[in-house]
């Protein structure tokens, strides 16, 4: 924190105290008193003091610049002694009035020196305030930082023993990939296997697949040959029932016939038992075909429902 500016207000009440006392003011005193500001700053005070009407009352220029009183005189009554040996003082100043015209012909010759000075002095007093109180903002910034170095000191530590466990964990962690890549490569071998089992697999079900499609084109062939066998089978059939129909009318024919013709029975009653024993084998062989071609049937069931399968 930056010290506190002196203020003129404190300076004039130093030096009104000082001269109360039997002493000149000067800025070594007044600096010694107050125990801050600079010379420069003090010496400017002292100056707008030694122009009011209170310093032109008391003769300021008069007074002693320092008051040294005997060593036997007890302390408890340096301000009465101060007065008193002031007055005493006082007697004797008269001889001394022509040495201090001319000191204070000297003090105005350097007068012009010591503003100068007073000015370089002043500056630098300013410039002396800024640095403190960049120094009081840099020495707060240092104790920040110093907290915050402690601060990372003890997450470094922390991070330092997390770094450990890590390490360990790492390590384990090490072993574990290298079980696992030893895996991926076991797994590797076994699907590339797997792959060359596959493609063998496949190449064997095309080769089915192909030999069924050939069977079925076969069978195919089969069903229209019978199909065209069992067509030309009923048209057969059906010619022979236009013939039994036609036979038939030919037997009515000659049932009544038979009346007339008794001569000719026994030829007619030959030629029906014929005429039945043909019926009958036309009858068997239609039942047959019926037969083959439900047997047909069945089995091209049987071949597409493998086909299905094989294609699934």
């Amino acid at each position: 924190m930056a010290t506190q500016r002196l203020t003129e207000e404190e300076v004039h009440a130093a030096c009104a105290d000082i001269a109360a006392q039997g002493e000149r003011p000067t800025a070594l005193i007044l600096l010694d008193r107050l125990g801050r500001g600079s010379l420069t700053t003090i010496t400017k005070y002292l100056n707008s003091w030694n122009t009011t009407v209170e310093a032109q009352a008391i003769k300021v220029d008069t007074l002693p610049a320092v008051v040294k009183l005997p060593q036997e005189l007890s302390k408890e009554g340096d301000d009465l002694l101060k007065r008193m040996w002031h007055v005493a003082k006082s007697l004797t100043d008269a001889e001394l009035d022509i040495q201090r015209e001319a000191l204070k012909q000297a003090e105005i010759a350097n007068q012009t020196k010591v503003e100068e000075a007073f000015t370089f002095s002043e500056a630098q007093s300013m410039k002396i305030d800024r640095l403190e109180d960049a120094l009081s903002d840099i020495k707060a910034q240092l104790a920040e930082e110093q907290s915050d170095h402690a601060e990372t000191v003890a997450k470094l530590i922390e991070a330092e023993k997390a770094n450990v466990g890590l390490s360990k964990d790492n390590d384990q962690l090490r072993h574990e990939i290298s079980a696992l890549k030893s895996q991926v490569a076991t797994l590797e071998e076994s699907s590339k296997a797997a792959v060359l089992d596959r493609q063998e697999l496949q190449q064997k079900h095309d080769t089915e697949i192909k030999q069924k499609d050939a069977e079925i084109r076969s069978f195919d062939m089969q069903v229209n040959n019978l199909q065209s066998s069992l067509d030309s089978t009923v048209k057969a059939n059906d010619q022979l029932k236009t013939d039994i129909k036609e036979k038939a009318s030919k037997l009515s024919a000659q049932v009544i016939e038979f009346e007339k013709l008794n001569v000719r029975y026994e030829s007619t009653v030959s030629e029906l038992k014929t005429v039945k024993s043909d019926l009958k084998a036309v009858n068997k062989a239609a039942s047959d075909a019926g037969k083959l071609v439900a047997n047909l049937e069945g089995q091209l069931e049987v071949y597409k429902s493998l086909d299905k399968s094989e294609k699934r």
